[in-house]
């Protein structure tokens, strides 16, 4: 495959393909990291679809023609945008039919964390991979927020199903290294890379898996449970309440959409973080999630940052290109909000614009692209925590107050034994970071005749109690965190244990915020 040009595909393209999907040989593909890679180099990328432009039309073969004798060779266009290397005297001319390709432009993975990168996987160990997620760079001023490593993927409809492409899609191609000159807003052309795919997948889960590790985990989930427990216990600063819904926090995936409506979004607000330890502590936590969830980002809320980020996507002008904003990430990408810091101040209208779109993303799990001034809903699915000393200016599905244990008065020494303790137990990290990604995916199933009655009694407890009506939002949450108390226990069935222990949650959830 090392030797594999776009001519020689062409001219045996069954064989090729035999030979890249024996098992093991596509991992083989040299990732592309950088610019020395040759141009026609076979090429393996991993992105996030940041835009899919209109297609493009090409001849299906060309002739290059020597004026000095007269001799001439015909080559298939496919999976070459540009003719090189020619030698002096020789001339193209294209000729054969118009074919369309497909152009998408790709990015590296936002918020795809340092242990989860194929390269720094085998080259890092555990302790500077944690100490990298502490530090990672928080994106805030708009030079930072551009990729510079955009990617144009060339698909062509008879090979790949085009269909089937969408935004903030993860997909892993493999094809021919080549250029594509594009424009920039400031009408500079500048020469971008571009990869004519011969194959392309869909990424949902970034770290592979096997029937037989997602057989281990299911059967060891009950004892999974209580260790990541036990750690999100250390990291709530003794708090196992807290630690719980942190828990069904990082495990939850929206698994429906209905009217509108994401069932499994699970939006969370811890409140009542001590002024005394502010942003050194949720600096420290947001280094624990990054360790533990394969996608996160970390965005501190401030008036100027706000009113200056590029958080909504808009389309360009004049590049007719998408311009990330921070906001567009994958699915399952867990966004940590911090307000600790938050002073008092006003938004502009962008910082409006920003609160607005942070708040769909929360209540409807949608956001607003900004395309040809025309605003476009686009299905999201980003898991949201916020952190806060009072009362969040964000909505959430559930909120819950901080009571910190005394004995854990020491914020930085808490969370370096934490750190220690991950660093030494590599194998149970593992466990804990699959057991993140994959335990709510698993089926579960309800009688709903038994879950309706079993909720209308706690409703009539409930308004019995405090008088306080019994919302949609209150029946969805008590649901879900039914649901994700199952699956953590590694049972796909609701039952009457089940209901008992999601009603004592919330019951001392709800005490405890009054």
């Amino acid at each position: 495959m090392d030797t594999w040009t776009a001519d020689i595909w062409n001219n045996n393209e069954e064989e090729c393909k035999r030979i890249l999907n024996e098992p093991g040989n596509w991992e083989k593909v040299p990732l592309l990291f950088d610019d020395k890679i040759a141009l026609g180099t076979f090429v393996r990328f991993k992105g996030m679809i940041q835009d899919i432009l209109n297609a493009e039309y090409y001849r299906s073969n060309f002739k290059i023609i020597n004026s000095e004798n007269d001799e001439f060779t015909w080559r298939q266009e496919k999976y070459h945008s540009r003719t090189k290397n020619l030698k002096p005297g020789e001339e193209v001319v294209f000729g054969g039919r118009f074919l369309s390709r497909l152009i998408v432009a790709c990015i590296p993975i936002p918020g795809l964390n340092e242990w989860a990168k194929d390269v720094t996987n085998t080259n890092q160990n555990a302790e500077a991979q944690l100490e990298e997620n502490k530090n990672k760079r928080i994106r805030l001023d708009p030079a930072s927020q551009k990729c510079s490593k955009e990617i144009f993927i060339f698909v062509y409809p008879e090979d790949i199903n085009t269909n089937e492409l969408k935004l903030n899609q993860i997909v892993e191609v493999v094809g021919f290294l080549d250029r594509r000159t594009i424009q920039e807003d400031n009408l500079i052309a500048k020469e971008t890379q571009g990869i004519h795919a011969v194959q392309l997948k869909q990424l949902k889960n970034l770290i592979p898996y096997n029937e037989e590790m997602y057989k281990s985990i299911w059967n060891d989930a009950p004892n999974i449970h209580a260790e990541l427990k036990f750690v999100l216990t250390q990291a709530s600063l003794g708090d196992s309440l807290v630690a719980e819904y942190l828990l069904y926090y990082l495990v939850s995936t929206i698994y429906n959409r209905q009217n509108n409506f994401a069932r499994g979004k699970f939006s969370l607000n811890i409140r009542g973080i001590p002024h005394g330890i502010g942003q050194s502590y949720t600096k420290h936590l947001y280094s624990l999630i990054s360790y533990l969830v394969v996608k996160s980002e970390y965005l501190p809320i401030q008036i100027h940052t706000m009113n200056n980020m590029d958080m909504i996507p808009r389309k360009s002008y004049t590049s007719n290109r998408m311009e990330t904003g921070f906001l567009q990430l994958s699915d399952r990408t867990h966004l940590v909000v911090d307000e600790t810091d938050l002073q008092p101040g006003n938004f502009n209208s962008k910082g409006m614009l920003n609160l607005e779109a942070l708040t769909n993303i929360i209540s409807n799990q949608q956001m607003k692209y900004d395309i040809a001034n025309f605003g476009i809903q686009c299905e999201t699915q980003i898991p949201t925590l916020t952190l806060s000393i009072g009362i969040s200016l964000l909505p959430c599905d559930i909120d819950i107050v901080l009571k910190p244990d005394p004995s854990f008065s020491d914020v930085d020494q808490t969370m370096k034994s934490l750190h220690d303790y991950l660093k030494s137990q590599l194998p149970l990290l593992d466990k804990l970071r699959k057991y993140i990604a994959i335990i709510s995916t698993f089926p579960f199933t309800c009688n709903q005749v038994i879950v309706r009655a079993m909720i209308v009694a706690y409703h009539l407890e409930m308004v019995i109690v405090d008088q306080n009506i019994f919302s949609d939002g209150d029946f969805h949450n008590f649901l879900m965190i039914s649901r994700l108390i199952t699956l953590c226990s590694g049972k796909n069935e609701f039952d009457i244990a089940v209901f008992e222990r999601a009603k004592s949650l919330e019951n001392q959830r709800k005490l405890r915020n009054q």
